[in-house]
């Protein structure tokens, strides 16, 4: 991936703490995988998106759980397939001028010779005509060639789209896996509604932590999360009418370094959303509210 995506870094992130956890340098992470040395090089440090069979057999290794790495390797693909599906096509290669065989003045128009094979076609099949009439005529072949290539362009675009990763849908067919309720209690990740959310409030508690509300319209569903957070720091999330989901911060160096509650349904615009930051002792550090859009 270059450059290298956040959703990409921070799988990459993630897979560097499994492998040290592994104590596997990257030889002998090789030789225990069908990815070579320098693959894996590239996959550690975020410049190439791993299979999902890399990423798998790194969890084994280092005995992780696969669910989270399996949400966090389907962002960094989604971020990946929407950035192939918009590269811009490769600029046509000039085409060198073709050979012309001597024109009378009838051929010409407004004092510039046709260089091109539509030139050469049109001397054969078209009758003469008059200097406005040919003027016109070169113009609509031209129009009608502009409108052939930027077709091409398109074919060539979604065929490169359906080409990108294999694998990945891009962006026009991407589906979240919830909606509304049916949200409820699910982690972001897994259900893809973590793919390009809105944030509504971005905060720094008294303590310095970071606290983010998000919400993603296609879900109908919104979450919190928060970072710089200490061990036992706890972060509950509500919606009004809606279940309150609660998450707990434990040993932040050995994980995401986002930590974030599991969905909550928003019903309907203008709903309060709250967030709040406790210690470990109970103490609140901060809640923060936000309306949905």
């Amino acid at each position: 991936m270059s450059p290298t995506s956040p959703e990409g870094a921070r799988l990459a992130a993630e897979l560097r703490l499994l492998r040290e956890r592994c104590g596997l340098t990257l030889s002998e992470l090789a030789a225990q995988s069908a990815y070579s040395r320098s693959t894996w090089q590239r996959y550690l440090a975020g410049r190439a998106l791993p299979p999902w069979p890399a990423v798998r057999v790194l969890c084994g290794l280092a005995q992780e759980p696969e669910p989270r790495l399996k949400a966090l390797w389907e962002l960094a693909e989604a971020g990946w397939s929407r950035r192939t599906a918009t590269q811009a096509p490769p600029a046509p290669a000039a085409v060198p001028p073709q050979p012309v065989p001597s024109t009378s003045p009838a051929d010409e128009v407004s004092g510039t010779t046709m260089a091109d094979p539509t030139r050469l076609a049109a001397v054969t099949h078209t009758p003469r005509l008059g200097r406005k009439a040919r003027a016109r005529w070169v113009i609509g072949i031209a129009a009608g060639a502009a409108a052939l290539l930027g077709g091409a362009t398109v074919t060539a675009l979604t065929l490169g789209d359906r080409s990108g990763t294999g694998s990945a849908a891009s962006s026009e067919s991407f589906h979240v896996r919830c909606t509304g309720t049916a949200c409820n209690g699910q982690d972001p990740g897994t259900a893809l509604c973590g793919v390009e959310p809105q944030t509504l409030l971005e905060v720094q508690t008294p303590a310095g932590v970071g606290l983010e509300i998000r919400y993603n319209p296609l879900c109908q569903a919104a979450w919190a999360r928060v970072w710089n957070a200490a061990s036992g720091d706890r972060l509950s999330f509500s919606v009004q009418g809606q279940p309150t989901q609660r998450a707990s911060v434990s040993h932040p160096s050995n994980q995401d370094p986002f930590v974030y509650t599991h969905l909550v349904a928003v019903p309907g615009d203008s709903t309060r959303l709250t967030a709040c930051v406790a210690t470990s002792t109970g103490r609140i550090d901060g809640c923060y509210s936000a309306s949905a859009p």
